[in-house]
């Protein structure tokens, strides 16, 4: 039994210690590596395809128009429409700032038709704001299907302050 085992002993070592061995582990190498290639290959295509780096956009954008200040006439011309305090031009401080996170949303390649849809693809971890901005656009949305609705202006107030945190945490502002 012991002079069997020593044998056993013997062949494994020299297996190990062959070239056959060491051609079988660079066989091993090169198709492990190839398969390495392939899987990260394979995560490129699948990151591109399902826009992943929107979010690197979104940054991008929004320092283009921190340095540029194109957001901002826009949104100034909001807080004068705020500052009017009559009726129609509250009305249209909130419709406008609600138009304006939307074409901010569809620069950003948001998917969607609409901006309900638009704003059901961001999750509370990635805008913290979500659902101010939900509250504002349901507002919006009450405002233009209800045109005789005489609107305050401490909730045309609200509505443009849920705006204003949503874009503060997109740095739109």
């Amino acid at each position: 039994m012991r002079t069997f085992l020593l044998e056993l002993y013997d062949q494994i070592y020299v297996f190990w210690t062959g070239t056959e061995f060491s051609g079988i582990v660079l066989i091993l190498k090169l198709v492990s590596m190839g398969i390495s290639l392939l899987f990260i290959i394979l995560i490129a295509v699948l990151l591109k395809r399902s826009d992943a780096t929107w979010w690197l956009r979104e940054r991008a954008y929004a320092r283009q128009f921190a340095k540029a200040g194109g957001e901002d006439v826009r949104w100034q011309k909001i807080q004068e429409r705020l500052a009017r305090g009559d009726d129609a031009n509250l009305k249209l401080a909130v419709i406008e700032a609600d138009a304006l996170f939307d074409d901010i949303l569809l620069r950003m390649a948001a998917p969607g038709k609409t901006m309900d849809e638009r704003l059901n693809i961001f999750q509370k971890h990635e805008l913290k704001s979500i659902d101010l901005v939900w509250e504002a656009h349901r507002f919006r949305n009450y405002l233009v299907q209800n045109t005789k609705y005489a609107i305050t202006k401490e909730q045309a107030e609200q509505a443009i302050k849920n705006y204003e945190a949503a874009l503060k945490e997109l740095e739109y502002l």
